[in-house]
C-alpha cells in the first residue's frame, strides 16, 4: 500500500517555524493547505506575467530578484500580476532576508488567505535548509506485512503469508543477538531514486505478537541493543512452502528482486519445513548478501568452475 504525503502550512510552521526563522504575517485562515513537493519555487516569471507553470501545491519563495523586478514596473502593472499570482490560492509564500513588502503583496494574501511569511535567512540558504527537511518529510510511503530486522548491519525484510512463522523467527534472530526495527507493518520511504529506508508505524514500535504469547515489547524484555528505529533496505527474504520451490532453485538458489516504490530489491526465496533452523538460513542468505555486494558470487563461481570443467572433459 502506497500513501502520498502532503504537509500543511501549519505543521511546516510547528516544525520548522524555529528552525527556519519564518514567522506568518498574514493569511492565518489558510494554514491549512497543503504542500506535496519539496521543490520550491520563486514567482520571477509570474511577475512578468507569465503564470502558467506556477504551482499552487508548491512553497513560494520571494527573495531580493523578485521584488527589485517588481519595483520596476509601474502601479497599475504590479497589482495586476500580484493579484494574479494570489488569485491561484497559493500554498503559501515565504519572503525572505526580512525584507519590507509592498502593501500590495500584503493585501493580496489577506484578500486570498493565503499563508504569507518572512524569514531572516537568504533565498539560498532558506531554500537548502528547507529543501533537505521537505525531502524527508514528503518521501513517497509505502507499508509491506513483514519482519523488518538489521541482522549484520544490512536492513532484511523477512515475508511470507500469514501464519508461516515470520515474527518467531525474528524472535530467534533477536536472540542471537540481531535487532528488531519492525513487526507486522513496516513503513517504507524513498529517500533517493536507489534507497529505501524502513521503520515501525509509531503504535506498533518495539512490540512483536507472537502466537500463544501475545504482544511483547521487545526494548524490555531484551534490553535497547535488541532495537533500532530505522535502517535501509538492502534484501527481502521470502518464507515459501517447500513444494513451492523448483529442485534445481533449491541447489542453486534463485536470485530475484521485488520493486518497492520503483526500487528493485534483491529478493532470496528459503523454502521451508520442519527440522530447517530458518533463523540460521536467514543469517547466511544475509552473509551471502554481503558478500554479493562486494563482487563475491559463491554460486555462480561453482558454476562456473563445473562448467570449466565439464568443456575439458573431467
Amino acid at each position: 500500500m502506497t500513501l502520498a504525503r502532503r504537509i500543511t502550512i501549519r505543521e511546516l510552521l510547528a516544525a520548522q517555524g524555529e528552525a527556519a526563522k519564518i514567522r506568518l504575517l498574514a493569511g492565518e485562515a489558510g494554514l491549512d493547505r497543503y504542500i506535496d513537493h519539496p521543490r520550491m519555487q520563486k514567482p520571477s516569471l509570474a511577475f512578468a506575467g507569465f503564470i502558467e507553470h506556477l504551482s499552487d501545491y508548491r512553497l513560494q519563495v520571494i527573495g531580493q530578484t523578485e521584488l527589485h523586478y517588481l519595483a520596476t514596473r509601474n502601479k497599475q502593472d504590479q497589482k495586476a500580476v500580484v493579484d494574479a499570482v494570489f488569485n491561484l490560492r497559493l500554498a503559501g509564500v515565504v519572503v525572505t532576508r526580512n525584507q519590507v513588502l509592498p502593501d500590495i503583496i500584503l493585501q493580496a494574501a489577506k484578500r486570498t488567505d493565503t499563508p504569507l511569511m518572512v524569514s531572516e535567512y537568504s533565498s539560498s540558504v532558506f531554500m537548502t535548509n528547507m529543501m533537505l527537511y521537505l525531502s524527508q518529510r514528503l518521501a513517497p510511503v509505502a507499508y509491506q506485512h513483514g519482519v523488518y530486522m538489521d541482522i549484520f548491519g544490512l536492513g532484511v525484510l523477512i515475508t511470507g503469508s500469514s501464519g508461516i512463522g515470520k515474527s518467531e523467527i525474528g524472535l530467534e534472530l533477536i536472540s542471537r543477538g540481531h535487532r528488531l526495527i519492525a513487526d507486522d507493518m513496516v513503513e517504507f520511504s524513498r529517500r533517493s531514486p536507489t534507497t529505501l529506508v524502513g521503520r515501525s508505524p509509531e503504535t506498533l514500535r518495539y512490540h512483536m505478537e507472537i502466537r500463544g504469547i501475545g504482544i511483547l515489547n521487545i526494548r524490555d524484555l531484551y534490553g535497547a541493543a535488541a532495537i533500532t528505529d530505522t535502517k535501509r533496505l538492502r534484501m527481502v527474504v521470502e518464507l515459501v512452502p517447500w513444494d513451492q520451490v523448483a529442485a534445481e532453485d533449491r541447489v542453486l538458489g534463485e536470485d530475484g528482486e521485488t520493486d518497492i516504490l520503483g526500487v528493485n530489491i534483491p529478493r532470496i526465496p528459503i523454502p521451508i519445513r520442519t527440522g530447517r533452523s530458518l533463523a540460521v538460513l536467514v543469517e547466511v542468505a544475509t552473509r551471502n548478501q554481503l558478500l554479493k555486494q562486494r563482487g563475491i558470487h559463491s554460486g555462480e563461481d561453482f558454476v562456473q568452475s563445473l562448467q570449466h570443467k565439464i568443456d575439458k572433459g573431467g
